[in-house]
Parts: C-alpha cells; structure tokens; sequence
C-alpha cells in the first residue's frame, strides 16, 4: 500500500445505488428555483467557452453574497463567508461524487485502470 498522503484518493470506492439521492432538498422546494436555474444555465451556455468559467463564477458569487446578505458591508461577518465558504466545499464534493467519479468509473471499465 503507498504511503503517500494521497493514496487515499486512489481507494475510493465507487458510489454504492443507495447514495444516489440528493437529500439536502425535498423535491417539493425545488419548483422555486428550476425555472430561474434553467435560465441561468441557458445563458452561462451561450457565452464562449473560454469566457464560461468567468460568468459561472460571476453568477454563483453574486447568488451567495446576497443570499447570505453579505453584499452589504453592514451585514459582513467571519461566519456568514465560512457558511458560503462551506456550502461551495459542499456543492464541489457533491458534483465530484455524484457525477466526476461515476465518469471515472465508466472510463476506467472503458480503458482499464492504471
């Protein structure tokens, strides 16, 4: 077994079926925000892929500043960027998980592993 601090990342066992829910919304909550998704990922889709990146950042930057109130200089606090701080740590793992490593998996059975 390697011994490396990063040989963790190479034993990661595939998502069990049992995982594959999203349980940090009840599907009933998600009508109030899939039509303005929607138009959000259609417009960050029309922009040049070399400019996506930029956009996309824009966008989910501005979506939690004011979610969390702290486009206000009045209103900023340590706390209020670690929650935004964590629930981008949160959403980050949740894309890698859910859909980064199930591609992994397709391609290691596709092209054998390393």
């Amino acid at each position: 077994m390697d011994s490396s601090p990063w040989a963790f990342i190479l034993v990661l066992p595939r998502a069990e079926p049992y995982l594959r829910r999203m349980p940090y919304i009840p599907s009933s909550d998600r009508p109030v925000y899939d039509p303005q998704i929607k138009q959000l990922a259609e417009s960050l889709a029309r922009q040049p892929a070399d400019r996506r990146k930029g956009h996309a950042n824009y966008v989910i930057t501005q979506i939690l500043r004011k979610a969390w109130g702290v486009d206000r200089a009045d209103n900023e606090s340590y706390s209020s960027y670690a929650d935004i701080i964590g629930t981008l740590e949160c959403a980050k793992l949740e894309l890698y998980r859910r859909r980064l490593a199930a591609y992994e998996d397709t391609a290691i059975d596709k092209h054998g592993d390393l």
